[in-house]
């Protein structure tokens, strides 16, 4: 028993430490196999189990209180949690418009410094322009010392013991917002993607965002050497269960990488368009489009019966230098069908010929080879080709068109971030100035600039990420990044419609809240934005 035990706790990952399925495998396993010779019950199991998990996760908790993460729930639904403040402790419930806030997936501290604040959304022909951004003669979070809710015990104020009152701090604010995009029609168009099982399924709430509803067929190539039948079904079902229409297929010629593949599709994309199909897409699994309407929009502009090649180029100038002038993937590559069936037939020679590997570069070379079709280039279609702290691009008033490398080059929740799109279109990464310090970037953050910021370094793009400065020819002007302790920001979590409403919820991790004698600990904020426009 020891052993096992033993064994157990050592399927403790450094970063994933709460490896409590094996560990109740094992004890299920033990029990089966041999109750007679341990002459437990597994009722004794189960005690010591919980025993095992009080222990483990004390320890967790005591190594993890000076970085002020979260507390540890127990599993099995107990009700109760682990810190070291407090140690075993019993949870009590929120409010139900605050439960919200105890989330996983959040990863908040217990005790959290919140604020609340209500928009009063008004749709205007005579909102301002895009490239401004509205002064708004009132502060937006006010004093730090706003509420400290305690998550586990009904998120009362600790300063009064009560529960939180959401409408103590909530007078609206007005502002003037673009009216909704219309619904997007895009039974014209079919989107095609080369990429494995796993990356498909876990891209549903993105695409779904944006793709569900709108009659596209959506083509997903699936690259998986071991793809069975039953996983393409089941790809197809959860994609179906989001309105998408999905074919999901293997590749025709399985000797292509992926990167192959993007170019392989334009067979498959003239195999499975329909006699409405006007336009062909091939996109990455991380191209995400904030609005179908816009895409609508975009297509609307060009005749299909014309062979057209629409994209963006790399931001990266380095990289058009390298790689070409050409439609970058991971923007979206736009073709009229016209165009796509006129490469059918010289999709096999393209493969041999052409010296580049990559799709796109496959793509580019077999157009100029066999069409005389030239790209034309749309500067709102963004491939992203920067890394690192991408804060600046989309603090920076853009009206993006697509976003990519969202989940790889830097992180960003796009389909969260683009929700607001769906209440107040054009809206979307708008900016607010509150009291001449604080910016709202719609849907992405609320950064307060220490000592204020003017509307001239507004119209400049804040160089956040890897060498910034050399964008400026392909992204215009930029300020340097904000120094060190001159700029606080709180990035966008999560967006919902709750009743009609949404919320926004913005997190600034791990603020120290510190006493008179310099002890304390490490706290989250977070603000929760409330949008409310009149209901039809």
């Amino acid at each position: 028993m020891d052993c096992i035990f033993r064994d157990a706790i050592s399927d403790l990952d450094e970063n994933d430490p709460i490896c409590f399925g094996n560990m109740r495998r094992r004890l299920d396993h033990l029990l089966e196999d041999s109750p007679g010779t341990l002459g437990l019950t597994r009722g004794c199991l189960t005690i010591i189990l919980i025993a095992i998990t009080v222990f483990i996760l004390t320890s967790l908790a005591k190594r993890e209180h000076n970085k002020g993460t979260r507390q540890y729930e127990l599993p099995f639904h107990l009700g109760v949690a682990i810190s070291a403040q407090n140690g075993l402790h019993t949870v009590k419930p929120c409010a139900p418009d605050l439960d919200y806030l105890r989330r996983k997936e959040y990863g908040l501290t217990r005790n959290i410094i919140f604020r609340k604040r209500c928009f009063h959304g008004v749709y205007s022909n005579e909102a301002h322009p895009r490239g401004s951004v509205p002064d708004i003669d009132r502060p937006l979070l006010g004093s730090r010392r706003a509420d400290v809710l305690d998550l586990d015990d009904e998120c009362r104020s600790i300063s009064s013991s009560e529960p939180f009152d959401q409408d103590r701090s909530c007078e609206p604010i007005t502002l003037q917002t673009p009216e909704p995009f219309p619904r997007a029609n895009l039974s014209n168009v079919v989107f095609g993607v080369a990429t494995t099982f796993s990356r498909l399924q876990d891209s549903i709430p993105q695409f779904s965002h944006w793709m569900s509803g709108t009659g596209a067929l959506f083509l997903a190539i699936i690259v998986d050497e071991s793809v069975t039948d039953g996983n393409l079904a089941l790809l197809e079902s959860m994609y179906g269960s989001h309105d998408i229409s999905l074919t999901a297929i293997r590749p025709w010629n399985c000797s292509l990488d992926v990167n192959e593949q993007h170019f392989a599709i334009i067979r498959d994309l003239v195999d499975f368009s329909t006699p409405e199909t006007q336009w062909a897409v091939i996109i990455d699994d991380d191209t995400f489009f904030p609005w179908p309407y816009s895409i609508a929009q975009l297509l609307a502009s060009y005749n299909p019966v014309v062979p057209t090649y629409i994209g963006g180029l790399s931001e990266s100038q380095p990289s058009v230098e390298h790689f070409g002038v050409m439609a970058y993937g991971g923007a979206g590559v736009f073709l009229s069908m016209s165009l796509v069936r006129q490469l059918d037939p010289h999709v096999d020679d393209c493969l041999v010929e052409s010296l580049e590997r990559e799709g796109d570069g496959l793509l580019k070379n077999c157009v100029r080879k066999y069409t005389q079709t030239e790209l034309t280039a749309i500067p709102g279609l963004h491939q992203l080709d920067m890394r690192g702290d991408l804060s600046g691009f989309y603090e920076s008033g853009a009206f993006p068109l697509s976003l990519h490398h969202w989940k790889s080059w830097h992180q960003a929740p796009v389909d969260k971030m683009a929700k607001v799109a769906d209440f107040c279109g054009e809206c979307f990464l708008q900016r607010w100035r509150f009291d001449g310090n604080t910016i709202l970037a719609n849907g992405y953050s609320i950064s307060i600039y220490e000592d204020g910021i003017s509307h001239a370094d507004l119209g400049l793009i804040e160089g956040t990420w890897e060498a910034a400065m050399g964008y400026e020819g392909a992204m215009g002007k930029m300020r340097d990044k904000a120094q060190d302790g001159k700029k606080k920001s709180y990035r966008l979590i999560d967006a919902e419609e709750v009743g009609g409403s949404l919320r926004q919820v913005f997190l600034h991790h791990g603020s120290w809240d510190l006493d008179e004698d310099g002890q304390g600990e490490a706290m989250d904020e977070v603000v929760e934005i409330w949008w409310e426009w009149p209901q039809d």
